[in-house]
């Protein structure tokens, strides 16, 4: 997967460069797997809401179990792509 970045602004209005990890798709909705910049290993999970207009919208995954089950999914993909590369 090539390198794409987002940014996105928080709720106290400041603007955060995250990049696109991984989309994980969990029952018919798409998750992205985000990696905030100048952080090594935080990554947070946000679900994405397509819009009418160009615009997508992306909501911090707060459910815990969610957030941990989409993260456990990456991770797998992650060790599959690791295996086939051997």
């Amino acid at each position: 997967m090539k390198e794409e970045f987002i940014e996105l602004t928080d709720k106290d209005g400041n603007k955060i460069k995250y990049e696109i990890l991984d989309v994980i798709v969990r029952d018919e909705e798409d998750y992205a797997v985000l990696l905030p910049e100048g952080s090594e290993d935080e990554v947070v999970i946000f679900k994405v809401l397509p819009s009418d207009d160009e615009e997508t919208e992306y909501v911090e995954v707060t459910d815990e179990e969610l957030a941990d089950s989409i993260f456990d999914e990456f991770i797998k993909r992650i060790d599959a792509e690791d295996e086939e590369e051997k």
